[in-house]
């Protein structure tokens, strides 16, 4: 296998003793800057500094994790590609225990650790605290719709017990966090903030009270099924605030010391477009699909693989007969291209939904803000030709019908419906194709909403706890999550109504 090595000072926290520490004892990482540096009147802004750019960086994942937590996981789930490996099986929906204990072992002690101490200290600026409050909602939510039940009240938080909190605790408070630090964050010229090594931001205040609030509204979407009045207020009080233009998306910047992770693996030739996508792109003749992926090297045509096909189906000329990514998230451009965090074509997709939903008229019709958000879309990925544009809005092709396929992934074409029951539908498909490639989001989305309408897994691994023709709701929490609180676990899977990959979450119907 072609995954990276493991940095060496992971080794005791992924040994066999790592599997009987209780998870308190790794929630400190000792390589971190402690909170007695930040205690520092002279030093704190400059620690805080450093210790946010890290928490950004590693916690959107370099390349170890990345590979091994979003690329094998959550963009096969999302099915914005498909494994072309012979040696993964995790499109089949196997589990593989060390890759999840990689990203969960850095998470806490590492990315959650730098955020809970900015926020602590009493010698950090307010800018710099509530940013931070911002930032650990965001990787919080990605991580409880990964697992659903995890440590959130005492995480990084030494001394506490090692609660596994409920989904919709988690969720209320992340709505908390992000609307009082929308709130108290000062925006003013003159207040101390993060500097450049905010690779977002550069610590500009209006611009994280602008991504804070279009989270919030991504957070309460979310919830629109399980809790339906809660969604409603929150979305309405944070709409106001929320991304206005492609101006203020919220992109990470890369160099070569940080790249993208997602360009860097690329290289590895693991994986290729998925037949969902080949069927909404190609069949939509959609302008992004040169951007997002490349013509196969065969014969040149956009090309997918049904998500589950097996090595022995799929054969060693795999990666020439199927689309690799495009240009710009391809290795040679790994220092160059922008991680996309959120957007305001996602808020422009949450607006629609709303309208659909009766929650609100504000700025618009639903149509409206659906046609807003193809567009900001399309101009995000360098597609400014207005006409092509418009052409593409009153489009009527539909889905293709891929190879190993029986149907295409819809029956609606692009142009809007005059019934609102394919108009969610339409709103979920270009959200879909809007958030590519974050397959947390992308999944997340299809769990929530059931579109688009995914082919099933080809193939189930023996292993898996997903019934056949079914789609995997979670994944399950390992030996070793087991072994740092065997009572904790035991119980939030009571909470949730089991431990297999089949289990809804709270947002998606579950308990």
């Amino acid at each position: 296998m072609k995954l990276l090595i493991v940095a060496l000072t992971l080794i005791a926290l992924l040994g066999p003793a790592a599997c009987t520490s209780r998870f308190e004892e790794i929630n400190t990482d000792p390589t971190r800057i402690s909170s007695a540096t930040l205690d520092n009147p002279a030093a704190a802004v400059a620690t805080a500094n450093a210790l946010f750019s890290s928490a950004v960086a590693n916690g959107l994942m370099r390349s170890f994790e990345f590979q091994r937590v979003q690329s094998l996981y959550a963009d096969l789930y999302a099915q914005y590609y498909a494994n072309s490996a012979v040696y993964f099986a995790s499109d089949q929906y196997q589990v593989n225990q060390a890759w999840l204990n990689a990203g969960w072992n850095l998470f806490y002690p590492r990315d959650i650790n730098n955020l809970v101490l900015i926020i602590a200290a009493p010698n950090t600026s307010n800018n710099q605290k509530q940013i931070a409050r911002i930032w650990k909602a965001f990787l919080f939510h990605r991580m409880v719709d990964f697992y659903g039940d995890i440590p959130y009240f005492s995480a990084a938080q030494p001394g506490k017990p090692e609660m596994f909190d409920s989904q919709q605790a988690i969720y209320t408070d992340m709505l908390k966090e992000l609307s009082e630090a929308a709130t108290a964050l000062d925006v003013l010229p003159a207040a101390v903030t993060y500097d450049s090594k905010d690779p977002i931001y550069s610590g500009n205040a209006a611009s994280w009270r602008a991504f804070a609030n279009s989270l919030r509204m991504r957070l309460a979407m979310r919830i629109s099924q399980a809790d339906p009045a809660r969604a409603r207020t929150e979305f309405l009080a944070a709409m106001p605030g929320a991304f206005q233009s492609n101006a203020t998306n919220a992109l990470a910047r890369v160099n070569d010391q940080n790249r993208n992770a997602l360009n860097e693996i690329t290289g590895f030739g693991e994986f290729r477009m998925s037949a969902t996508m080949e069927s909404l792109m190609v069949g939509y003749n959609d302008p992004r699909t040169g951007e997002y992926y490349s013509p196969a090297a065969t014969d040149n045509a956009f090309r997918g693989i049904r998500n589950g096909t097996t090595p022995s189906t799929l054969g060693t000329a795999a990666n020439n007969a199927n689309s690799n990514v495009g240009p710009r998230f391809s290795r040679t451009t790994m220092a160059a291209t922008p991680r996309i965090v959120l957007t305001y074509a996602e808020t422009c997709f949450l607006m629609s939904e709303a309208v659909i939903n009766g929650w609100t008229t504000t700025g618009g019709t639903a149509r409206e803000w659906y046609e807003r958000g193809v567009t900001a879309s399309m101009n995000q990925f360098g597609i400014t030709n207005a006409p092509a544009i418009t052409t593409y809005l009153a489009s009527t092709t539909v889905p293709t019908t891929p190879l190993r396929t029986t149907r295409p992934v819809s029956t609606l074409p692009v142009v809007w419906s005059t019934n609102a029951t394919a108009q969610r539908e339409q709103v979920a498909i270009q959200r879909y194709l809007a958030t590519y490639p974050d397959g947390f989001e992308g999944w997340s989305e299809f769990r929530r909403t059931g579109f688009p309408r995914f082919y099933t897994p080809a193939n189930y691994d023996p292993t898996a706890t997903v019934p056949v023709g079914e789609f995997i709701q979670r994944l399950p929490y390992t030996d070793q999550m087991r072994g740092f609180n065997a009572a904790g676990v035991k119980a939030a899977e009571a909470r949730m109504g089991g431990d297999g990959q089949n289990v809804r979450l709270w947002f998606a119907g579950g308990k």
